[in-house]
């Protein structure tokens, strides 16, 4: 399905709000696999999705729950996720959802804390100051130069 075009065609109908609650339905299925999720990365579903939330014409509390569960499965996508719902205002977007149930108002939060984590990775590292540490890195080195001498 995901390599017969299928990401371009269910963006395409939540886009023109086509049956987007079927399409929506069937992306959030896709966004639960580690293939359909990269697929819909690539393919620019955030933006999408974000995009269908922000416009706020839902058919019914389905189709609103539907897209945040979509939203909430590409949120596994880590840093790239991140990247892509910046660039698409995911966090604005959400924090002016107060719409539908318990359970969508569960995933808004949930996705929010997805985006506001700070990962290891994106922490800032000071360089000159773990060069400079007070650790014996110097010992270190010469140890380990000492025994490749040896050989």
């Amino acid at each position: 399905m995901i390599k017969l075009g299928s990401i371009q065609i269910l963006l395409s109908m939540v886009k023109s709000s086509h049956m987007p609650g079927r399409a929506l339905l069937v992306l959030c299925n896709l966004a639960a696999s580690v293939e359909g999720r990269a697929a819909m990365l690539d393919g620019g579903a955030v933006e999408c999705l974000v995009g269908f939330l922000s416009r706020g014409n839902f058919d019914s509390e389905a189709t609103l729950e539907s897209c945040l569960a979509a939203i909430y499965g590409l949120s596994y996508g880590g840093l790239r996720f991140k990247g892509l719902a910046k660039e698409a205002g995911a966090e604005e977007v959400l924090m002016g959802e107060e719409r539908g149930s318990h359970r969508a108002k569960e995933k808004v939060k949930r996705i929010l804390e997805v985006l506001r984590h700070k990962d290891e990775e994106e922490e800032e590292i000071d360089w000159e100051e773990l060069l400079n540490s007070e650790d014996d890195w110097g010992g270190a080195g010469a140890r380990i130069g000492v025994e490749c001498n040896k050989c």
